[in-house]
């Protein structure tokens, strides 16, 4: 069976040299690429079973940025391989790397006995689990998990063994199996603390399970670490700002070199300077990131675009006899980033952005105009943050069912994102936009439904969720804070994001609550006693 492999590197005689040491193995047909663009443009119509790709790609997306967008926009399927290469051993450059769990990772120079001996072990893995694989490209988890757990019982080749493990444990995380994912990072850590990948998936686990004590704890071990510093500042900025310490934020953001803060870091950063209204200092700093990468086209149209959508927020913020400066700004930005561009989803968050305008201009005729094409009503690859903008949009156009899916939309696009800041940053513009629009209780109720059902099937962690964003949509609904106090007093959870159960009993005891709330709220309390007392 052929097996197609893809290199993405800028370095022609680099490249060269990749593909030919690659045509040496057997059944490989080999593609090669001189950047992310190329590649993504070649995902369009073929699928490529590895990607081999270089951290460096010149002046524009380094390779963990393209290979995260490929992912999430479903350019890449579970099953690709992926392969980085890179010479620069820079601690920040290794740890980003890892943080993307490839396969493989190989430092030039490389000798051609090494690539071709982890290449082929590769292969061999793969040849492994190629069922696994088929049933994570078919969307069908539970039978990749299945079917892995088949032949763990078999027995596991002792080559394939740490392969194995390090699968096994992302698709118990992906699956919502939590607790057990970390009991698989702790074993390994147990056995050797400096495994990096185990550290991330364990720090991972803590967040999702909502342990954010001990998330902080571990992250604030990982800070000495030269491989983990930056990134641990990351995700400690994303805490802090889900508990609205926007000061904290600042903060820890501040520590990461500014030339190194990712886009979705300084997006993160220019919010807590909004929120803290500092308005100039957010302007100003995705300004000089913009002028940073002047030259770099799409990094450049990356933060343009995301200046004008801080401009549009700013609009939407003041009284209409005072939007005109903000909206003429954003225009002017959206036409530099959206100019010469041919790629449907870039049209299509061009054309929303200035359809957002024209609604906060009170031209709904013009908004219209702007959603007459195609691209605009294909949804698959649209970033939660348009998607949020899209509803805005629509809604104001009249059309409210369209406005609470396409929020819907973004939440749940906004849970399989890599990067933490992202996510944090998201769920704020998910939040605000819903409660603008006067749709976050109605979200707030389907979220509710859905944790009730994860809750009879004894399914806590998803429950938890489920009831806690819930609540946090509609915090003046009293039997969504019961249903968390439940699912924590039931699952012996503590802990549960920004609430331990103390603080929980006494925000809901604060609370206005009807006659049946308040006797389940009494309820709820006993079992607690009897739940501490034995």
């Amino acid at each position: 069976m052929e097996f197609r492999i893809a290199i993405v590197e800028d370095n022609a005689t680099a490249r060269t040299a990749l593909r030919g040491h690659l045509l040496s193995i057997d059944n490989l047909n080999v593609s090669s690429f001189t950047s992310g663009s190329e590649l993504k443009s070649a995902l369009k119509k073929q699928h490529f079973e590895m990607l081999l790709v270089d951290y460096h790609l010149g002046t524009g997306k380094n390779g963990v940025e393209w290979i995260q967008r490929l992912k999430e926009t479903g350019y890449i399927r579970p099953s690709t391989g992926i392969v980085f290469l890179t010479s620069d051993r820079a601690p920040q450059t290794i740890g980003r790397i890892m943080d993307l769990q490839p396969d493989i990772l190989l430092i030039k120079p490389y000798t051609i006995a090494s690539l071709t001996r982890q290449i082929t072990h590769f292969l061999g893995y793969r040849d492994y689990i190629r069922n696994v694989l088929q049933a994570l490209d078919s969307k069908e988890l539970d039978r990749a998990i299945d079917i892995l757990r088949s032949k763990i019982k078999e027995g596991i080749p002792s080559r394939l063994i740490a392969d194995v493990r390090k699968l096994y444990a992302r698709l118990l995380f992906d699956q919502g199996e939590i607790h057990r994912a970390q009991s698989i990072y702790d074993d390994i850590l147990m056995r050797s603390d400096k495994v990096l990948w185990a550290q991330w998936g364990k720090i991972k686990c803590q967040y999702a399970s909502g342990q954010w004590p001990n998330c902080k704890d571990h992250l604030n071990e990982l800070l000495n670490s030269s491989l983990a510093r930056d990134k641990a500042f990351e995700w400690l900025a994303s805490i802090s700002f889900e508990q609205s310490n926007f000061e904290d934020v600042e903060e820890h953001l501040s520590q990461i070199k500014f030339s190194e803060l990712s886009l979705p870091a300084a997006k993160l950063k220019s919010l807590a300077f909004q929120k803290q209204d500092k308005v100039l200092e957010a302007i100003d700093l995705l300004q000089k990131k913009r002028a940073m990468h002047s030259s770099a086209k799409d990094r450049f149209n990356d933060f343009t675009f995301e200046l004008a959508e801080f401009y549009l927020l700013l609009a939407e913020e003041s009284p209409e006899t005072n939007r005109s400066e903000s909206l003429s700004q954003a225009r002017k930005l959206v036409g530099i980033a959206g100019r010469s561009q041919g790629d449907p989803q870039t049209l299509q968050k061009r054309d929303y952005l200035l359809a957002f305008s024209a609604v906060l201009d009170d031209d709904p005729d013009k908004a219209a105009h702007f959603l007459e094409s195609d691209y605009m009503a294909n949804f698959f690859q649209t970033e939660p943050s348009m998607l949020v903008i899209a509803a805005k949009v629509h809604h104001r156009l009249g059309d409210e069912k369209k406005a609470a899916e396409l929020l819907l939309m973004a939440k749940e696009k906004n849970a399989n994102l890599h990067a933490i800041s992202e996510q944090v940053m998201n769920d704020e513009l998910i939040y605000t936009g819903g409660k603008r629009l006067d749709l976050n209780h109605e979200q707030a109720l389907i979220i509710n439904d859905a944790g009730t059902r994860y809750f009879v099937d004894k399914s806590y962690n998803k429950a938890l969720k489920h009831f806690y964003d819930a609540f946090h949509l509609s915090p003046n609904t009293g039997a969504f804070g019961l249903n968390l106090l439940q699912c924590m007093i039931d699952s012996d959870t503590g802990v549960y994001r920004k609430f331990d159960v103390r603080q929980l009993l006494e925000k809901l005891s604060s609370m206005t609550l009807n006659e049946a709330n308040q006797s389940r709220l009494a309820q709820l309390i006993l079992s607690l006693k009897e739940h501490t007392s034995n």
